[in-house]
């Protein structure tokens, strides 16, 4: 026995229809979109300790470990996830946009000031913030205590690889090779737009 459900969906920006069937009382699930057939199989969940990080590598941003919580391979590129620690006072990033994706901040320690656009915004511990794409923004630390930050991105396809890229550019002392940095920033769809907040 199956069944099937038909609904519009949206994939990128397009709509297209989409028909579910459901076999063997659930057990597995076909989708089809348009002319292409995806069998989704049902993953098994995970825990991630505290300072772990899922990425194949250690990422230090600066000195600000980047300890991946969860992948953009865990989700079909949908979402990564990661805590951003030992974000310190003064080590800001430059100000810049984001042309595909979306990210979501909330603040673990300390606290933070962060630009959204031509507003200036003070997060505390538990305070959040949304930035959709193509809005400008940056952010600093203003605590004398480090802080940290839980942070989303999506979509999140190869994100985890800017980051792992973006730390071997800020390895060592002085300022980084800023046509290097933007040139990654172009490569993972964003743009820097001007200096780093004081």
């Amino acid at each position: 026995m199956f069944y099937c459900f038909t609904k519009k969906i949206k994939h990128y920006g397009t709509s297209q229809i989409c028909s579910e069937f459901v076999v063997n009382n659930g057990k597995r699930r076909i989708t089809i979109v348009g002319s292409c057939t995806k069998t989704i199989s049902k993953k098994k969940g995970f825990r991630i300790k505290a300072l772990e990080n899922r990425y194949k590598e250690k990422i230090i941003y600066g000195d600000e470990p980047i300890d991946f919580k969860l992948l953009s391979s865990d989700t079909e590129d949908r979402l990564s996830v990661f805590i951003s620690s030992n974000n310190a006072k003064g080590f800001a990033q430059p100000l810049h946009l984001h042309h595909i994706f979306d990210e979501f901040f909330c603040v673990l320690d300390g606290q933070f000031i962060f630009q959204l656009d031509d507003e200036m915004l003070t997060l505390n511990v538990g305070d959040t913030i949304f930035i959709p794409r193509l809005s400008k923004h940056a952010f600093n630390c203003v605590s004398e205590k480090p802080g940290s930050l839980l942070v989303a991105i999506t979509p999140g396809k190869g994100i985890e690889n800017y980051f792992a890229e973006m730390g071997k550019l800020l390895t060592g002392p002085g300022m980084p090779d800023m046509v290097k940095m933007q040139a990654l920033y172009k490569t993972y769809h964003s743009e820097i737009l001007g200096p780093p907040m004081k």
